[in-house]
């Protein structure tokens, strides 16, 4: 019975909660309670002491299995939450240097062909002028230096619609780019809520081992054999369920991770 005692001490142990999980945990195996139980199974006979010995050991194995859940979990959760905030920033930024600098060339191909331009505008300010004031010789010199810089003039107006719609199809690509990685990650909002719906279906199964775990702690306050391995009966059965929503909560981690993985390949 010492060694036994013993094994149930040293597993309680193993399934202490860490700290970031303490708040979780419902369970707590005090001294107490186990001086209690060691009494009870003490005066159990020895088939039923060796069926509450087994029932307590695979108890404590599925709490510390459930706490290693919690631990995956929050892990994962973590990583998944840091990941996606990432690729949120990421997606504003797609192809930002590249949109700065075209912005910077069409900045500096305007300031180049300014002059020119300018110059032409007042040329043809003072062609107008000309003509009002119906002098036709100046009209007419006026007019031939217009025309030497006509063919100047489109070349530079090109060159600045050129760079100006390359800018903006760069614009376009990212932000068509931008669009579809927001909309994949929008995409991973059903399965948080899948995870919501677990963790749902986990708080309820909890709230139902409460009473079972009060009576079991009654029952071995009281020595009450029959109350006692009823009870751990029914805390395994719903601590399996448990462990059951945990794993399919670590599933969809594991598959909004995965997610976050392909959306990053999305990136430019």
């Amino acid at each position: 019975m010492k060694n036994f005692t013993a094994l149930l001490t040293a597993l309680a142990l193993a399934s202490a909660v860490p700290a970031e999980l303490a708040s979780a945990a419902s369970i707590e195996i005090t001294s107490t309670i186990q001086s209690s139980l060691d009494k009870t199974i003490a005066g159990a006979t020895q088939t039923q002491a060796n069926k509450i010995n087994s029932l307590y050991t695979e108890f404590l194995t599925l709490q510390k299995q459930e706490q290693d859940w919690d631990s995956k979990i929050n892990t994962l959760h973590n990583r998944n939450k840091d990941t996606s905030a990432e690729l949120s920033k990421q997606a504003k930024e797609i192809d930002s240097a590249k949109l700065a600098k075209l912005e910077e060339e069409i900045t500096r191909t305007r300031a180049r062909h300014q002059p020119l331009l300018s110059q032409y505008a007042a040329l043809n300010k003072q062609i107008e002028a000309a003509r009002l004031l119906n002098s036709k010789s100046l009209s007419a010199l006026l007019r031939i230096q217009a025309a030497a810089m006509k063919i100047p003039v489109q070349l530079a107006r090109i060159d600045i619609s050129a760079k100006v719609k390359a800018s903006q199809a760069a614009k376009d690509k990212a932000s068509k780019a931008t669009k579809k990685i927001r909309s994949s990650l929008n995409d991973i909002d059903p399965i948080n809520v899948q995870i919501k719906a677990k963790q749902g279906a986990f708080k309820t199964i909890q709230n139902s081992l409460s009473p079972i775990w009060s009576s079991f702690k009654q029952g071995a306050k009281k020595e009450d054999t029959n109350a006692v391995q009823s009870s751990l009966t029914s805390m395994i059965s719903l601590s399996r369920q448990m462990n059951a929503e945990k794993e399919s909560i670590f599933k969809l981690e594991t598959k909004i991770s995965d997610a976050l993985i392909a959306i990053k390949a999305q990136i430019p």
